[in-house]
């Protein structure tokens, strides 16, 4: 074998091997840490793209831009703008995933109430009583309970 054909099987056995590396693409909305940019001003960058795309991403592209998010009030923003904002609306399971990844008690209460009114007629009942019981409030989660027995 030629050094030249070595030298050629050896660049491709290589590109081959770290091809899935240089074929990630940029996640949506990406915002460098080298951009001289203060960690709200990306999470704002962030934000506004979003806002921007929300017309045309789906919601899984969404929930993984918000995980981008530095401040976690920012990817609370995020994750909402993803159950409400969206013109593809969540799936059930989408919206189950996003109450999974709430943060705060507040919001986390407001996105289980949303998935229980949204998706009430397709909800089982295991799952339904599952997100009453998630509820942060106690009186929030008596209501849910209630909810789900009608």
């Amino acid at each position: 074998m030629s050094v030249q054909k070595f030298k050629f099987i050896l660049i491709a056995a290589f590109l081959f091997m770290h091809l899935p590396f240089l074929s990630e693409a940029q996640p949506l909305c990406a915002v460098s840490k080298n951009s001289n940019l203060a960690i709200d001003q990306r999470d704002d960058q962030r934000l506004k793209c979003l806002k921007s795309k929300k017309s045309t991403i789906k919601v899984a592209q969404c929930l993984e831009a918000a995980k981008t998010m530095e401040y976690s009030t920012n990817a609370e923003e995020a994750r909402l703008l993803c159950l409400y904002d969206l013109r593809q609306q969540p799936s059930k399971k989408e919206c189950l995933q996003i109450v999974k990844n709430m943060e705060y008690p507040d919001s986390g209460d407001e996105v289980r109430w949303e998935c229980l009114r949204r998706f009430s007629n397709s909800l089982k009942p295991a799952e339904c009583r599952q997100l009453a019981s998630g509820m942060a409030y106690p009186a929030n989660g008596d209501r849910a309970k209630q909810f789900c027995e009608q």
